[in-house]
């Protein structure tokens, strides 16, 4: 019976233990992260015929961005609003300089971004 009560007593003791390191870890990870981000993958893949192109627009800080423009050179489209974690899939338009996309926000965003071009490999799609 008093073995019992060392077992509970035990395991009340090492419940809030658990809890503090669990909201030490988690507050860690989160204060890393930066009120206002954003991840941009601009992607030129040649074709045999044509070039595919995208741009991926990720909000990877922890506030809202809005009003998020990206200028290809020749028009600029605007995102009014991207949510934490949110990411929003968008296509250049014809004619577009396919050098590098620029793209501001309200929150003080501006990065210029080149286009990347995966490798080719033989016996892959495209190559």
């Amino acid at each position: 019976m008093q073995m019992t009560f060392k077992k509970i007593y035990l395991s009340l003791a090492v419940i809030p233990i658990v809890l503090v390191i669990f909201v030490i870890v988690n507050n860690n990870i989160f204060s890393n992260k930066k009120d206002f981000s954003l991840d941009i993958d601009a992607l030129k893949e040649q074709q045999s015929l044509f070039t595919h192109t995208r741009v991926t627009i990720t909000n990877t800080g922890k506030q809202p961005l809005t009003n998020i423009k990206v200028n290809y050179g020749n028009k600029i489209e605007t995102v009014s609003l991207l949510e934490p974690g949110q990411s929003y899939p968008l296509s250049p338009p014809a004619g577009s300089n396919l050098q590098r996309i620029i793209v501001t926000s309200d929150q003080g965003i501006n990065i210029t971004k080149e286009y990347r071009t995966p490798i080719s490999m033989p016996g892959m799609m495209g190559s």
